[in-house]
């Protein structure tokens, strides 16, 4: 008969304490443990992406969006100055074509080339009104004897550059000037009408020394108002006068030099 002392059950390998998780340098591994170290690999991984991966993206795309703003307000700048610099160049051609409206009120080489015919037309024009009278007194065979404005004598004189003063300081340098002496002589109607169409001329002239003087009465042959050719007493005048005409020495398509403004005084003491 055995001792009870002495009998070992033979599943005793049920009733010894063991861990029931995996133990990993003496540490019982749980599934708690577990999730939590998957959560902190998770976290550190997404860390680890995102300074690998997304922040140098994110810092590219702040650095490009700042970029592009730098270059936007560039171009808003660029269009503002385009705009301010088609707003000068229209306010210069305006300004241009306001000089070249001035200048087309002066003389010029070729409105000079013309101007003894200019003159001799509108003398001539004055005695239009007498070829219907001529034609009436031929009619009756009676030789006519009209007073008609005639040219008498037209003289170039001095040119060059205007520096005396004469039409004020300001103005030296820049107009020319040239002379010619004029004399004409017709009826006191004649005369009148010969002056209006000298004032009517292209360029700008500039009379001076001006004389009338009234010659002997001519016996006109005239058409009374019975239609009987009458002789008609008339004084014909003679009219003198000095022309000058204005050219300006510079060109109306080129824009005058502009001087630089004056330094200012802390820039001049520096």
């Amino acid at each position: 008969m055995a001792a009870v002392g002495d009998f070992i059950p033979p599943d005793d390998a049920d009733f010894i304490d063991e861990p029931e998780n995996p133990v990993v340098f003496g540490v019982e591994v749980t599934p708690v443990m577990i999730g939590a170290l998957l959560a902190l690999l998770g976290l550190g991984g997404s860390i680890y992406g995102y300074m690998r991966l997304v922040q140098p993206v994110a810092e590219s795309n702040a650095t490009l969006r700042q970029e592009i703003t730098t270059k936007e307000g560039q171009l808003v700048s660029q269009r503002q100055q385009l705009e301010d610099i088609a707003k000068i160049e229209a306010e210069l051609e305006a300004a241009m074509q306001r000089r070249r409206n001035v200048y087309s009120l002066f003389a010029n080489e070729e409105t000079m080339d013309t101007l003894l015919l200019d003159i001799n037309q509108r003398i001539e024009g004055s005695n239009a009104s007498l070829s219907g009278i001529r034609a009436q007194v031929f009619e009756r065979g009676i030789p006519p004897l009209l007073v008609e404005a005639q040219l008498k004598k037209f003289s170039p004189g001095a040119k060059g550059t205007i520096t005396d003063d004469s039409l004020g300081e300001q103005i030296n340098g820049k107009l020319k000037r040239e002379r010619y002496s004029v004399q004409f002589t017709g009826d006191f109607a004649q005369t009148q009408t010969v002056l209006r169409n000298l004032e009517r001329l292209e360029p700008l002239l500039v009379v001076s020394n001006f004389t009338m003087n009234s010659d002997q009465p001519v016996a006109e042959t005239v058409i009374g108002e019975n239609g009987l050719v009458i002789a008609q007493p008339k004084i014909p005048i003679t009219t003198s006068f000095q022309l000058d005409a204005l050219i300006p020495t510079a060109d109306a398509d080129v824009p005058p030099e502009v001087a630089p403004p004056p330094a200012a005084e802390g820039a001049e003491g520096g």
